[in-house]
């Protein structure tokens, strides 16, 4: 069983990630660089894209049933659903995403810079507040928060323990981010009016506050989850999109330098606090892989 950080591969599973989503993702690859596909390139994009979304998970899973079978594949999954953590941690995940993007949403229009009101549709049957709840639910199970067993619930840990905390979440936010690189090239993605450079800004910043939150709360997975979740409903909420076509979005510069600030407060909090760099929080609990 993965007792100890120094058993994991991270290398391994950046590998087997990019290779079980682009993989899978490859024929919309290209088609987006100007290769004829046989069939409805759009349609395909659609459905694989959400089912690549799963390749750290799946990743995760093949590196801790290799290395502990089934009881180690348990082990991994107990962690995500230990909430023993403090009321704050969770206050944070769900609040600082909306704080981010509400800084970005009307910043942006000061700037010059057209952004939506809302991205979701405005025919729905309530109001998007009311909307954003079921969503929320979607994107911590199937739109983005499953992919916090890979990036930090797999990688974290062992990445910092070599490299640091800063050094290591950088890294993955570098990762991360050129994970996502087909979606530029994919028809039908919807990615390509947005900066990637941005993007990357974006991710690398970003992975420094999931690490903070991540291990001031005792290595809680379910809080990484959330904080993820809570980033992909906020942004249709307030939006830093305009999501017209043909308009490049270039408040999406807006939202990544928001992003790099706060990434360099936490960097900063990181520093002063070793319990961020420890995988303990103040109640006492210690982040393992023994649950």
């Amino acid at each position: 069983m993965l007792e100890n950080n120094t058993e994991r591969k991270p290398w391994s599973f950046f590998l087997l990630t990019f290779a079980y989503s682009w993989l899978l993702w490859l024929p919309s690859i290209l088609s987006g660089l100007g290769v004829g596909i046989p069939f409805n390139v759009s349609i395909y994009t659609s459905v694989v894209v959400p089912i690549g979304a799963f390749a750290p998970l799946l990743a995760a899973i093949t590196l801790v049933f290799r290395e502990g079978r089934w009881q180690g594949v348990k082990v991994f999954f107990r962690k995500a659903i230990n909430f023993r953590a403090k009321p704050l941690f969770f206050i944070l995940a769900f609040l600082l995403p909306i704080v981010i993007h509400a800084i970005a949403h009307f910043l942006a229009p000061v700037m010059g810079l057209e952004v939506a009101d809302t991205l979701f549709p405005a025919d729905l049957p309530a109001s998007p507040i009311i909307i954003a709840i079921p969503y929320f639910f979607l994107m911590l199970f199937i739109g983005g928060g499953q992919e916090e067993f890979g990036w930090r619930g797999y990688a974290q840990q062992p990445l910092q323990e070599r490299f640091g905390v800063v050094p290591a979440s950088l890294l993955i936010g570098v990762i991360w981010g050129f994970w996502h690189l087909p979606l530029w090239v994919m028809p039908g993605a919807g990615h390509s009016t947005y900066p990637f450079i941005a993007f990357l800004l974006m991710t690398t910043s970003i992975s420094v506050i999931y690490a903070w939150i991540f291990n001031t709360s005792g290595n809680k997975l379910i809080i990484a989850m959330i904080f993820h979740a809570m980033n992909n409903t906020a942004a249709p909420l307030l939006p830093f999109l305009l999501w017209e076509d043909g308009k490049p979005e270039l408040a999406y510069w807006v939202y990544a330098g928001v992003n790099v600030i706060f990434g360099l407060i936490f960097a900063f909090l990181i520093s002063k606090d070793p319990l961020a760099g420890r995988g303990r929080d103040r109640s006492g609990w210690v982040g393992s892989d023994r649950v």
